[in-house]
């Protein structure tokens, strides 16, 4: 154990590499109780940060010399005392040293005998221009479709992992993409109501593309199970005449879709009415009221 943390590994790490090491709680015990076998531990434990990308550093040129000879990135870190798990992640951070590591795994998969091998020096992407990426901003705010990685790739545009990948690396196009996604959660924003997988979300969004019904839907986004119905009728408002799209800022409007579309819940209503409101019903709003069974009201 304390050779493997004296590598740069973790606790937590020599715990899972060494052979027959404790468990974590067993292990943290154990420093507990014996005072002078942690502080022997805290002398070769490394600082916090990543100390294994520092040893990867100094014996690089050994790495790559024994990868081609055929060992791994890990039996070769073994040789040389340090994590060589840690490999794939120092070359990510520098990718100057991709080439090296290139050049050394073609010669072990030919020391090796593994055929096909295709290993490149740079992965292959296409080169997205300025252009294209404002373009994927902009059809990502504007959309209102679920599925955005395929609309991107329909459209030829930079997907999620190239966008992702430069607001890495740029935090001004990190700002701009966190906008164009918080613009579609909020055009998309109806999907998550929606529970029933059999719902026709196709016919939906449809409905969304007219002017009239998506400025309704988003006026009532608030009644949760109404929604369509108040949207529906301000629609048929609209249709004729009785309101426009400036009405819906206007409370009065608005009280009148709901008392259309809902019904008026604080108006007065006699016992004798019928149950239905269709004026043919045996039964009366009042044989409803008294009666617990259900089917009077069926």
């Amino acid at each position: 154990m304390k050779a493997a943390i004296a590598s740069g590994m973790s606790d937590r790490q020599a715990t899972l590499t060494v052979p027959g090491a404790p468990s974590d709680a067993a292990w943290s015990r154990y420093l507990q109780n014996r005072p002078e076998r942690a502080a022997e531990i805290a002398e070769v434990r490394h600082a916090k940060g990543k100390p294994s990308f520092d040893r990867i550093a100094a014996n690089f040129d050994a790495l790559i010399k024994l990868i081609g000879e055929g060992h791994s990135a890990v039996t070769a870190g073994r040789e040389l005392g340090i994590n060589g798990d840690r490999l794939t992640e120092y070359l990510l951070a520098h990718p100057q040293k991709r080439p090296a590591y290139v050049a050394a795994m073609v010669k072990r998969a030919k020391v090796l005998g593994i055929r096909s091998t295709t290993i490149k020096g740079m992965p292959r992407r296409k080169d997205f221009t300025e252009a294209e990426f404002d373009a994927a901003l902009a059809l990502i705010a504007r959309s209102t479709a679920p599925d955005l990685a395929t609309a991107l790739r329909r459209a030829d545009l930079p997907r999620n992992g190239s966008l992702q990948r430069r607001a890495r690396k740029d935090p001004a196009f990190r700002g701009r993409l966190d906008r164009a996604y918080s613009a579609h959660g909020a055009s998309t924003h109806y999907l998550r109501y929606i529970k029933d997988p059999t719902e026709p979300r196709m016919l939906l969004a449809s409905l969304l593309a007219d002017k009239d019904f998506a400025a309704g839907f988003n006026r009532f986004k608030s009644q949760r199970y109404d929604r369509h119905d108040l949207a529906q009728e301000y629609c048929l408002a609209v249709l004729e005449g009785r309101l426009s799209k400036a009405d819906l800022k206007k409370n009065k409007a608005m009280n009148d879709i709901r008392k259309r579309a809902l019904g008026n819940s604080l108006a007065f209503t006699s016992l004798d009415a019928p149950s239905h409101g269709d004026g043919d019903s045996r039964y009366s709003v009042g044989d409803t009221i008294a009666s617990p069974c259900g089917i009077h009201t069926y």
